[in-house]
């Protein structure tokens, strides 16, 4: 990913509309992919929409408790619901006297999109990536895991209705527009990620 992220990785994001300094400024950027388009290159920026950072700004602020408007951006528990991950790896993470999911780790943390602002902000952020900056799509990483259903941590409906709802956008803001999710999964699972 080319977002700011306190880690090596970067896929645990803390600003969804800017460049790393590692990589330079949106400005330089903006030159790239201006210079890539002119020699008919189109170009897919990594985009990570299953979590965040927890130092990123809605974390931070859905820390101060149940009255804080991004709370529910994430999802929380006053005890540890005992499930674990696809992996066998621990998924809720205990901040406090509470809980909160992270599929990956604890460092990540699930957006909830169970909660209707959070799917409009991230359709935003594709919006303004396709439209005002100009790329040509995405990478989407960890799409088998975007919205869980009790203990069912992946490839829910839900998860299929999204991605469904997400192609409409997209294709609504740029027709053209490729994205690629990625699937650690078998065939015949992947096959219900493809929409046209």
């Amino acid at each position: 990913p080319v977002f700011p992220s306190p880690s090596y990785h970067g896929y645990d994001v803390t600003d969804y509309r800017t460049i790393n300094s590692d990589y330079g400024t949106m400005e330089d950027f903006q030159s790239f992919l201006d210079a890539a388009h002119e020699r008919g290159i189109a170009v897919l920026i990594d985009l990570v929409i299953n979590h965040t950072s927890t130092q990123h700004p809605w974390f931070q602020a859905a820390l101060a408790g149940p009255q804080s408007l991004q709370r529910d951006w994430y999802l929380w528990s006053e005890n540890n619901p005992g499930y674990r991950g696809p992996w066998g790896q621990p998924v809720w993470h205990q901040r406090g006297n509470i809980y909160y999911y992270g599929i990956f780790w604890s460092g990540m943390p699930d957006l909830n999109y169970e909660t209707a602002a959070v799917k409009t902000e991230m359709f935003e952020t594709a919006t303004y990536w396709l439209d005002t900056v100009g790329v040509d799509g995405f990478r989407l990483d960890a799409v088998l895991y975007i919205i869980e259903e009790g203990d069912q941590l992946q490839n829910t409906d839900s998860t299929f209705a999204f991605w469904h709802d997400y192609n409409t956008h997209v294709k609504a803001v740029k027709p053209d527009a490729l994205s690629v999710g990625e699937a650690w999964t078998g065939s015949n699972t992947i096959l219900q990620y493809v929409v046209e």
